[in-house]
C-alpha cells in the first residue's frame, strides 16, 4: 500500500498516511496534531541512478535497453 506524506497548514506538523489510491481520491487528510484539515500532499526527493553520455550505463546493451534510454548510442 502507498505511503503519502503530508504538512499542516495550520501546526507545520509533517505526517504519513498509508491508503489505497480509492481512499486517497475519496478522503481528505486530517492533521494528528490538531485536526485541522488544512493540509497538502508532500513528495520526497527521488534519487536517480544512470550513466553518463560518454560512459553508459553499467550492464547496459543496446539489445537490453528501453527505447527511452539514450546510454547505448
Amino acid at each position: 500500500m502507498p505511503t503519502y506524506n503530508y504538512k499542516c497548514k495550520d501546526c507545520g506538523r509533517r505526517f504519513s498516511l498509508e491508503l489505497t489510491l480509492a481512499e486517497k481520491e475519496s478522503c481528505q487528510p486530517e492533521c494528528p496534531d490538531c485536526q485541522s484539515c488544512n493540509v497538502f500532499q508532500t513528495f520526497n526527493r527521488v534519487g536517480v541512478l544512470g550513466g553518463s553520455k560518454s560512459g553508459g550505463v553499467s550492464g547496459c546493451s543496446a539489445s537490453s535497453c528501453p527505447s527511452s534510454c539514450r546510454s547505448c548510442d
